[in-house]
């Protein structure tokens, strides 16, 4: 997400440079929030867009200003497409400010507004290293692109020179550049992917504004549709200074209304749900001509993780409340990780491997079941579902992951040595030191035997499964299994928090990543931190014999569900109305009994 072009060495085009021109209406808003947030100074007002594309953002911030004082304001723009940066100077050259400058280069480029020490960030409190140009503003709409994509020269570069690490993306570098040119008192409007709020790879963004900026406010606009690409955006605003001496960052987020909110029932309406922000008193649903919105408002709160929330004082206390009843954590217990990447799907993921001419037709032993999104359901999966099967070149030898040899495997390598061409076009599978056949991401062979839930990476609701097939699990999926030594019921324990609406409500408090739709992102990071409550007690032990009853029987059960549901609310010291959540499928049952409860306590 993006003002303009970021060349890159490679065609410009939007998806890959991430050029997504911000919306006249979501640039005011941004403008407008920004300008309020400003300190009163003598003289001349610099302001900086880095990114300036066709120069909204900057025409924005001038029209916020009150008109007495446009007349001191200095726009400067940095852009690289110079197609769009003659746009801006037709654009900008009837606002009616001090003066107007716009350069064709990339902002990153120029001198001082990388970090420039090896302690870390040049801070402009350090005035032994001048940077060279100031402003008392910036207002961007950087651009949105992953480092990989930018080539692997390009990103090292930038990873160096900005001390990036991990998954960062590029949006990040601005960031640290734009901090690196405020003032003192400076003000940063950022509008950037809400992902930074929650996501491991967001860290660094969300160390650099705590550390360096006081932060005023934080909009968290959701699947508002204010873009028409999928990013789902957030608008930060913040002071540049070392000491917090401003009130607690506010903390507003919007999403489409799924709870059921009638459109006949009487809401505030307003004419944009961005103008339903700005209006303090604002709260609840709301109606605007695009549909139905809530709107909450809190404070910023900081979790254990560093992930960034919402905090009220009835979500505190809700909170708090859970953490009294909580043992433990999932991460305490097991371990999450992600399915299978083989990075060439069509060559080893496969549903007609037995129509294969014989001479080419893998052997048995290596085409292994293969669990995928489409199979996730509550509980169980039917079991009259034929799965795909994948081709899973992979085995343990003295204890390591080890491919198989090709020469013990004949069909398989001539199955293989026909998709040869594709397969060695994985340029990195090769440069890691590993078989061109291999799978990128084939986890531990010895694992999938073991006992597991399995879920989607995304989903409306909960949809966590039990799995003691010895399925393999897709990278689409996610897969738990206990640390060797932990008690096997805590894994029923585990599935029924998971499948809980209590989870639900925790997530959407705690993490809240969402997608369009209310689809959630259920990642590592956060069903690690799942809550469990004790295993031995009332509630979990009915839990445990309720879980394995629902399981063994291999179909739904409304009652059983619901029971389980209440108790889980239950477990946590909690009470709440229970929405239960029924899966729309009916499958062949098994005999009664505890047969899944005795088979994990055997395994």
């Amino acid at each position: 997400m993006r003002s303009s072009t970021w060349k890159s060495g490679k065609p410009s085009h939007a998806k890959a440079n991430g050029v997504h021109y911000t919306p006249p209406e979501l640039a005011r808003f941004l403008a407008e929030v920004t300008v309020e947030a400003l300190s009163e100074k003598e003289g001349s007002i610099h302001v900086l867009d880095p990114a300036c594309g066709d120069g909204g953002l900057l025409r924005a911030f001038s029209e916020a200003m009150p008109v007495s004082l446009r007349c001191r304001l200095i726009l400067t723009g940095y852009e690289t497409d110079a197609a769009a940066l003659a746009k801006a100077k037709r654009d900008l050259s009837t606002v009616g400010v001090q003066e107007v400058i716009l350069r064709e280069q990339d902002f990153l480029s120029v001198e001082g507004v990388d970090p420039g020490n090896e302690c870390g960030h040049r801070s402009l409190f350090d005035l032994e290293e001048p940077v060279g140009e100031r402003f008392d503003a910036a207002i961007a709409n950087p651009p949105y692109v992953r480092t990989q994509v930018l080539g692997a020269k390009k990103a090292q570069h930038l990873a160096e020179r900005f001390r990036l690490t991990g998954r960062v993306d590029l949006y990040h570098a601005f960031a640290l550049a734009m901090a690196n040119v405020l003032n003192p008192g400076g003000v940063l409007g950022l509008l950037t992917s809400n992902r930074f709020l929650t996501v491991k790879s967001g860290a660094s963004l969300r160390h650099l504004l705590r550390s360096e900026f006081a932060l005023e406010a934080i909009y968290d606009l959701g699947d508002t549709k204010l873009f028409a690409a999928a990013v789902l955006p957030v608008v930060v605003v913040a002071k540049k200074q070392r000491t917090r001496t401003s009130p607690d960052c506010l903390f507003d987020r919007v999403y489409e209304s799924r709870n059921g909110a009638s459109a006949d029932e009487p809401h505030s309406t307003y004419s944009t749900i961005l103008r339903a922000l700005q209006d303090r008193s604002c709260n609840g649903i709301v109606r605007t001509p695009k549909g139905l919105y809530s709107v909450e408002r809190g404070v910023l709160a900081v979790a254990v993780d560093e992930a960034w929330s919402l905090s009220t004082p009835a979500v505190d206390g809700w909170l708090q409340t859970i953490h009294a009843n909580r043992e433990c954590s999932f991460s305490d217990l097991g371990k999450v990780r992600v399915g299978i990447k083989t990075t060439a799907d069509e060559v080893f993921l496969r549903d007609d491997w037995d129509s294969l001419p014989d001479t080419i037709r893998p052997e048995q032993a290596l085409l292994r079941r293969l669990l995928t999104h489409y199979e996730a359901d509550r509980w169980f999966v039917d079991s009259r579902r034929k799965l795909k099967r994948v081709l899973y070149p992979h085995l343990v030898k003295g204890g390591r992951r080890m491919p198989i040899e090709l020469d013990d495997y004949p069909l398989a390598a001539a199955y293989l040595k026909s998709h040869e061409a594709r397969l060695k076009s994985r340029k990195y599978v090769i440069d890691s030191g590993r078989k061109w056949y291999e799978i990128w991401v084939p986890q531990n062979p010895e694992d999938w035997k073991r006992n597991k839930i399995v879920y989607p990476d995304i989903s409306e609701e909960p949809r966590f499964f039990l799995d003691t097939s010895g399925a393999i699990v897709n990278g689409d999926c996610y897969w738990i299994t206990l640390n060797e030594g932990v008690e096997p019921e805590w894994l029923l324990l585990m599935l029924a928090v998971a499948n809980s609406t209590f989870i639900t409500r925790y997530y959407d408090a705690v993490y809240h990543n969402k997608l369009y739709s209310g689809r959630r992102r259920f990642m590592t990071q956060y069903v690690s931190g799942f809550p469990l409550p004790s295993l031995k007690g009332a509630c979990g032990s009915k839990i445990v014999r309720l879980v394995s009853r629902l399981v063994d029987g291999g179909k739904a059960d409304p009652a059983i569900e619901k029971q389980l549901d209440q108790l889980v609310w239950k477990a946590f010291g909690l009470e709440e109305k229970v929405t239960t959540l029924v899966p729309a499928r009916m499958l062949i049952a098994s005999s009664p009994g505890s047969k899944t409860l005795q088979a994990l306590r055997e395994f």
